[in-house]
């Protein structure tokens, strides 16, 4: 998952949580990620790579300035989709990370997301799914609720929050919060100029700083849902980084 689309989970805040990590019954979740500068999201391909992980229908949406989204579903006995909400003509005005996907005829895109989700065992409203489709732009809810709305419409429950083990803007892990963002800026950086053999000057690279504060990012959010460090190990490694780097 965090291969594919990235590290950075919504993690709960006082206006709650929509987009955190649900459990949606029978085997099925729904998470909000967003990668970091120095990761790549690959929308199409990571479907592709969860649906063969999971040997289970898998579907992404990427929101972009939760204005519109480009919806990419696949099933391993064969019905995809790619898809643009709204469904319509117009250049929606926003950058994709990957094409955005053309208008597809209204009845072809309905008949898609409803073979998609009969392969995943649910029983989609055709109707929810149609006024979904069809909606203009200014008609549609803030995107990130179309897409919840279209979760619906597919079969899938609003499903029960899961809860963080970890919490990644604990006050403990207050170093780690002054470094982090220009590390990955300059990381991120870094990476693209020698992607294209362009020459980047020795002070403007990533420093070993950085790299090191980087590793515990990657730690810290592969903790986030459990499966990685404990909070004490993570606080430990934080105050050892903090100490290295103070001395400097």
């Amino acid at each position: 998952m965090r291969e594919a689309f990235g590290s950075h989970f919504a993690t709960p805040n006082p206006w709650g949580n929509k987009v955190g990590l649900y459990d949606l019954g029978q085997g099925w979740q729904r998470v909000g990620v967003r990668p970091f500068a120095t990761e790549q999201l690959r929308l199409s391909a990571g479907v592709d790579d969860l649906m063969a992980a999971t040997a289970a229908p898998a579907v992404a949406a990427y929101v972009s300035n939760s204005s519109c989204a480009h919806l990419e579903g696949r099933t391993p006995a064969g019905p995809s989709f790619s898809l643009h909400l709204p469904n319509n003509d117009e250049p929606c005005g926003y950058q994709h990370v990957e094409d955005s996907p053309r208008r597809v005829d209204p009845d072809l895109a309905v008949h898609a997301l409803g073979t998609w989700a009969v392969e995943a065992g649910r029983t989609p409203s055709t109707e929810a799914i149609t006024a979904i489709m069809g909606s203009e732009q200014d008609n549609l809810p803030v995107m990130e609720d179309a897409v919840l709305a279209l979760s619906a419409a597919l079969g899938f429950p609003s499903g029960a929050e899961i809860l963080p083990v970890i919490n990644p803007d604990d006050p403990a892990f207050d170093d780690y919060q002054r470094v982090i963002r220009m590390a990955d800026i300059r990381a991120a950086r870094e990476k693209y100029m020698a992607s294209r053999g362009w020459p980047l000057d020795d002070d403007e690279k990533a420093t070993a700083e950085d790299h090191d504060y980087l590793r515990f990012r990657d730690l810290l959010w592969s903790s986030v849902y459990g499966g990685g460090a404990t909070r004490d190990e993570l606080v430990a490694q934080h105050d050892q980084l903090a100490a290295r780097w103070k001395k400097q």
